[in-house]
């Protein structure tokens, strides 16, 4: 493919930048307009990859971007509804969910939370379909014998197991994953690694799925609301862009080993 736009790319490309340079208006426009960019290669004149030019030219991570772009086809997807998602963490939530359950998840969220749902609330609502329903199938019949009470009252279900709080539970969870991090890392100054480093490639998927949730997670936390230090929050968004960059220098030269 050239790289000089046809005067129809140029103009569907200075169509979509300007929905994007208008800021965030809807997220659907802005990721709508992204994954045309993306797929026709609308930045190739000056840019070598797509990711690099959400970077130059609009300042977007890799995961922001595609994030937007997740959230655009998400919503395509949806059926008409009276109440649209409004925002990209919403529609992130729902990508998560299968397809086929998408719209009903919307619309039960919706009316749980009387018309303002949330990203966390789309989560809860699935997380509450996967729960199996303690008074389904034939458990209990109706006794023999005079009651109205014993006749239309099922027998008191167990009580569920208490469960251990929540930042404890985590707390345990970060150590071990920490811990696991660390040892990954000494792996790789092995002075064996560089000679079986070949023989390690089957290990990214689940890599690659292990750093997805921790992605999740640190959505989940919403750090940019967070009640702490302004040194803190620099280091967090240092550190984030310096994984977020290493990541995409890998798949960039990925995308150009392929192109």
């Amino acid at each position: 493919m050239t790289n000089i736009l046809t005067a129809s790319e140029s103009s569907a490309l200075a169509e979509h930048e300007a929905v994007i340079e208008r800021g965030i208006k809807t997220f659907y426009e802005v990721g709508t307009a992204l994954a045309d960019i993306r797929d026709r290669k609308l930045y190739r004149a000056d840019h070598g990859t797509f990711e690099e030019y959400c970077q130059r030219r609009w300042q977007l991570s890799r995961p922001r971007a595609y994030e937007l772009i997740t959230a655009a086809e998400v919503v395509s997807g949806m059926p008409d509804t009276a109440q649209p998602v409004a925002n990209a963490r919403q529609a992130s939530e729902l990508a998560r969910v299968p397809e086929p359950e998408r719209a009903d998840v919307w619309r039960e969220t919706v009316e749980r939370t009387a018309g303002k749902p949330t990203a966390a609330a789309v989560r809860e609502t699935y997380e509450q379909r996967q729960e199996p329903d303690l008074l389904a199938g034939d458990d209990w019949v109706q006794p023999d014998g005079p009651g109205f009470q014993a006749a239309v009252t099922p027998p008191t279900a167990a009580p569920r197991p208490k469960r251990r709080p929540l930042t404890e539970a985590l707390a345990e969870a970060s150590r071990d994953y920490t811990r696991a991090a660390e040892r990954l890392a000494r792996l790789t100054e092995d002075d064996r690694f560089p000679k079986n480093r070949d023989t390690t490639h089957h290990q990214v998927p689940e890599l690659l799925g292990a750093l997805d949730h921790t992605t999740h997670l640190i959505q989940a936390m919403h750090l940019d609301q967070a009640d702490t230090s302004e040194e803190a929050r620099r280091w967090w968004a240092t550190s984030l862009h310096k994984i977020s960059d290493a990541l995409a220098d890998v798949a960039n030269t990925l995308e150009t080993e392929m192109q």
